[in-house]
């Protein structure tokens, strides 16, 4: 796991509270009990507790003890048996045209998912099982930092979206509908104003706070172009979390509670996530960051830096520019201004894009100016940009208001004086937004009029605007931080967190009373992280050539016994023996009992991928052995029949054992090094 320079000291005092009670269970120091939460009634005659004391998720003393050592003795508990003969799904040889990313193509062909239509996927039970790991990990992971779980409908109703004003801005990726009397519902992708609702309802005083409420939940998007399996989709299962504090510093400390549970649950699932700084999009607040897997598959842009920990998604990223002054305030002489001539006409007939510009002219594309006319809600908005760079549409959308631009019709470019092909921005009727990019000096830009441009256009003599970043950063530019350079790379996203602050308490009226008796909005934050996705994104990071490598925690099934040939009455009963004996050991044990050759048997069993493989064969029941083979190793070794259940299980219970504690060392380290 790797981090941006992020605070965890939240996760660092939860840390020490895991000593103290390790301790404790050693007989080295006090018992430490977990405090008991107070109840909400006659205690109105207790001594108030300070704010200052007031415990937060991820200290010590807050919600639910974890056992000595932090680590949750919790057991995936499902059939520790399936027989592969009768098993609801088959593998196969060769994945359908239309799965063509890797992960995707052994999603299905391992016998994990099949679609129903586009975007929408059923679960078989082995990619159940593999889910169901996944989602007792989170559970593990929130519930160490003092989460409550509960239960929303998938149904919601629409007057707490309204409430909000986010019925219409969830639109068009929202599915609504009504029910037989007429009234408005949504099958939401987040849970925000329900879980605000709910606070309202059930927090009263500054005492209950602070809170880590959580559920898993379906939900559903709208999705325009549902890709690669589980990576988008219109039908998804998350786990939300909503955290709930007095004040900004307690949403702080619980933002950092949180990015430690984050970073132990991407361990303990093998995924190497980096956290990296986003866009807060239609959550609201001011503070986001999403938690990204590097891969080719993924389809998100990310910029990194060489030099030092900056990291952020595209549409949030910036760059380090030459000091500019700002276009208002540039004077005016005479006869030019900062040594640029007066504008003067340029007939350019049919030349319409910078390409064109650039090949008539023989100039760099910076020395155009690149005007965009668009139409957000009822405002025409020009956008006006170096002509060697593009609009990033989210930070444009946050400038807006949260309004979705689409470019301008005939009748836009009419009412703000406009000509497609020739706009710029002198004398348009507009709202003018002008990138921080765009630098004193003289520009070529469009004169909206037919076949011709202006050269020596300045900003701030020429023409004014609203000076914002709203231009995308690309590969190579100059670090914001230290001035190094920045590299573009791909990734999937795996998890995100928000901070909301009082974005929906003060619009919903969530409110707590204070120690001084006044009525506050309750500091809120939202934590989400997708089942499905991330199941697919194990299968990305822990892959070969014949098949998936599942790290133990989250493989469906431990062990993988293969009969050759199970015909053979002596290869069945010793077969059969062994995997009720592994079953009453505690592992998980997928048995491929049918009748095939041992060439399609181990392809399943690779393409499986069960961390082990052990095979029951013919010549080694003869010799009294039984193959041992662990799935990411290339040699196998043979142990005797008599006790085979107990060599396998224990080297089951070492892998399980060795891979938790890298997991929590390594999550240990990335909260050294934040």
């Amino acid at each position: 796991m790797q981090w941006s320079a992020l605070s965890l000291g939240g996760v660092e005092a939860f840390v020490t509270y895991d000593a103290r009670l390790a301790a404790a269970a050693a007989g080295a120091g006090p018992a430490v009990a977990a405090p008991q939460r107070e109840g909400t009634a006659g205690r109105a005659d207790r001594p108030r507790r300070p704010s200052s004391a007031v415990r937060h998720p991820g200290s010590p003393g807050y919600g639910h003890a974890p056992t000595p050592g932090g680590v949750a003795r919790h057991r995936f508990r499902d059939n520790l048996l399936m027989r592969q003969s009768t098993m609801f799904g088959r593998t196969l040889r060769e994945a359908p045209a239309d799965a063509v990313t890797t992960s995707h193509q052994l999603l299905l062909r391992a016998a994990l998912a099949r679609p129903l239509a586009t975007g929408l996927y059923s679960l078989l039970p082995l990619g159940n099982r593999v889910s169901r790991k996944i989602e007792q990990i989170i559970r593990e992971e929130i519930d160490r930092i003092g989460g409550q779980e509960m239960k929303i409908p998938v149904i919601t109703p629409a007057e707490f979206w309204q409430e909000s004003g986010r019925w219409e801005g969830l639109e068009p990726n929202a599915f609504r509908t009504k029910d037989h009397n007429g009234r408005d519902y949504m099958i939401p992708y987040t849970h925000e104003e329900l879980f605000t609702n709910h606070a309202r309802q059930e927090i009263v005083s500054y005492r209950q706070l602070p809170i880590v409420a959580y559920h898993f939940q379906a939900k559903g998007r709208d999705e325009e172009r549902s890709r690669g399996g589980l990576l988008r989709v219109r039908e998804f299962v998350m786990k939300d979390s909503y955290t709930f504090d007095l004040d900004q510093q307690g949403l702080d400390h619980a933002y950092e509670a949180h990015l430690g549970a984050y970073t132990r649950i991407f361990e303990r699932l093998g995924v190497r996530a980096h956290a990296v700084e986003s866009d807060t999009g239609a959550m609201g607040g001011d503070v986001a960051h999403e938690f990204q897997v590097l891969t080719d598959e993924g389809e998100d842009t990310l910029l990194f830096c060489t030099a030092c920990d900056y990291k952020a998604n595209l549409e949030r990223a910036t760059r380090r520019l030459l000091p500019v002054a700002s276009a208002s305030d540039a004077t005016t002489t005479d006869a030019t201004t900062e040594g640029v001539p007066f504008m003067e006409p340029l007939a350019t007939p049919g030349v319409t894009t910078i390409e064109q510009l650039e090949a008539s002219l023989g100039l760099a594309p910076s020395a155009f100016l690149k005007t965009l006319l668009l139409r957000a809600g009822d405002e025409v908005v020009a956008v006006v940009l170096p002509g060697d760079r593009e609009l990033n549409h989210a930070k444009l959308r946050k400038l807006l208001g949260g309004r979705t631009a689409k470019f301008a019709n005939d009748a836009d470019f009419a009412a703000a004086g406009g000509v497609p092909g020739f706009v710029g921005p002198v004398g348009l009727r507009a709202r003018i937004v002008v990138d921080v990019s765009v630098g004193p000096g003289g520009y070529v830009a469009g004169a909206n009029r037919k076949d011709e441009h202006l050269r020596n256009a300045l900003p701030g003599r020429d023409f004014h605007g609203e000076i914002v970043d709203v231009h995308d950063v690309r590969d190579g530019d100059a670090c914001p931080r230290c001035g190094g350079r920045l590299a573009r790379h791909r990734g999937v996203e795996v998890g995100n967190i928000f901070k909301l602050g009082t974005y929906y308490s003060a619009k919903m009226g969530a409110t707590y009373l204070a120690e001084d008796g006044t009525k506050r909005p309750i500091a809120m934050g939202s934590y989400g992280i997708g089942l499905g996705r991330n199941l697919q994104t194990i299968i990305i990071e822990n892959h070969d050539e014949r098949g998936i490598t599942w790290p133990i925690a989250v493989a469906p099934f431990e062990a993988h016994v293969v009969a050759l040939p199970v015909k053979d009455a002596g290869v069945r009963a010793a077969a059969e023996r062994l995997v009720a004996e592994l079953e009453a050991l505690g592992v998980e044990v997928l048995y491929d009992d049918r009748d095939d050759s041992a060439g399609v048997k181990f392809a399943d069993a690779d393409l499986i991928g069960c961390p082990f493989r052990v095979t029951v064969s013919k010549r080694n029941v003869a010799l009294g052995k039984v193959e041992l083979k662990p799935r990411r190793s290339e040699t196998a070794e043979l142990v005797e029949a008599d006790g085979a259940a107990e060599r396998i299980a224990a080297a089951v219970r070492t892998a399980r054992d060795a891979e938790r504690a890298a997991a929590e060392e390594r999550a240990a380290q990335a909260m050294a090094r934040a």
